[in-house]
């Protein structure tokens, strides 16, 4: 009996990790409400004020490893929640791990009514490339997504 307390007690102790990695990354439902925020966001208060709080790295549309991205038909950054530096660049030509133009694969998603694409792209909160699924649908002329990453 006592060895199957011990037992029990590093299985318990050996989950607390992947728990807690778990609990710092957000899902893809989360991605999909946060993209429906941003919508609204958008939608209420227009593009200046609203891009500006998408980009906000403290902001409220950033939550762990989950920000908003929107861009226009051309691909041109609007806003990114984690990565200012690629705002206001064309990013059409840009390519993932595997050379997937992921960014037109989440243009032709939201331009069908909204939907997702997987995708390899580096997570801010890891610094490491992370499988990632985004989420993306169309306001207007833009396309604002999210999305979550599943780990190496």
């Amino acid at each position: 009996m006592h060895s199957l307390t011990k037992f029990t007690a590093i299985l318990a102790l050996a989950t607390i990790p992947l728990t807690s990695i778990a609990a710092e990354r957000g899902s893809l439902d989360e991605a999909k409400a946060l993209v429906q925020k941003a919508k609204a966001y958008l939608k209420a208060n227009g593009p200046e004020k609203s891009y500006a709080a998408f980009s906000d790295p403290k902001g409220s549309f950033v939550d762990r490893d989950l920000y908003i991205y929107v861009y226009d038909k051309e691909l041109k950054n609007l806003a990114h929640g984690g990565n200012q530096k690629l705002i206001g660049k064309n990013l059409s030509d840009m390519r993932d791990a595997d050379g997937n133009y992921f960014n037109q694969g989440l243009l032709k998603a939201a331009m069908s009514g909204g939907g997702t694409y997987t995708f390899k792209f580096l997570n801010p909160s890891t610094q490491q490339i992370e499988k990632k699924t985004g989420y993306a649908e169309m306001v207007g002329d833009v396309m604002v997504g999210s999305g979550a990453y599943a780990g190496n």
